[in-house]
């Protein structure tokens, strides 16, 4: 039973990040200007795909001279173009889509759960750390989490051990930026998930289904600070935790 109920928590933690985020519009701001950008960039993509790209290739095709018992072939590939261009590009857009978004949004999201979490948890204030050290925490992060996609690429086609491996991957993730407000490595964080698998595991599941909506991102962002304040950040940790001067 406990360990379903710490899966439960986790996926439960997503949902209430979501719910606090849309029912705290002082915290939009931090959304929307990504979101912004991700709409300006799909934008000119298509722009370029409708009045550029996808008349030049069309011109071209036409002008194409195939042979009369190739005639057929001109026909396929025009309605292959056709599907490339309004059905294979706007799909690949889509999939992407929350990918661009987290990508264009995470310097936002860190002040996001910056201010989140000082309202929220005033009883865990962020270490001092100077911008250099914030710099390469970050940096650690993003390199194990390019790290553990490489090694999920690998596994991804084990039916169950890719689906559990991806969503534990997607759970840890959401927890990067309360841990470097923290001050912690990438080696404490990971010792830590390793206490509460499951809620992580389950807080992952969730989540890897929900940030295919871009607009549910910040919310998952903020369930990731509610898992780890609630969860994963003990006392002992928090009071060991070595202040390092700006």
């Amino acid at each position: 039973m406990k360990a379903l109920d710490d899966l439960m928590y986790g996926a439960e933690c997503a949902f209430r990040g979501t719910k606090i985020f849309f029912t705290r519009p002082r915290l939009w701001p931090y959304a929307l200007p990504p979101l912004l950008l991700v709409l300006l960039l799909y934008a000119g993509i298509l722009s370029a795909v409708i009045f550029w790209a996808g008349p030049w290739l069309r011109e071209w095709l036409a002008g194409a001279d195939f042979p009369g018992w190739l005639s057929w072939l001109q026909t396929a590939l025009d309605w292959c173009l056709s599907a490339f261009l309004w059905v294979v590009i706007p799909l690949v857009l889509l999939y992407f889509i929350g990918t661009f978004y987290e990508m264009f949004g995470n310097m936002l999201f860190d002040i996001l759960v910056d201010a989140f979490e000082k309202e929220a948890y005033p009883e865990h204030p962020g270490a001092e750390q100077s911008y250099g050290r914030v710099l390469r925490l970050t940096s650690g992060y993003i390199l194990l989490t390019i790290v553990s996609y490489l090694v999920y690429f690998l596994m991804f086609w084990i039916p169950v051990v890719g689906f559990l491996f991806r969503g534990a991957i997607c759970g840890r993730s959401y927890l990067h930026d309360s841990a470097v407000r923290q001050g912690f490595r990438v080696s404490v964080l990971r010792k830590q998930v390793a206490k509460n698998r499951l809620s992580v595991l389950g807080f992952g599941i969730v989540a890897r289904y929900m940030e295919a909506i871009p607009f549910l991102i910040p919310g998952l962002v903020i369930g990731g600070s509610i898992l780890y304040h609630t969860k994963i950040l003990n006392a002992s940790e928090l009071s060991s935790r070595k202040r390092i001067s700006r």
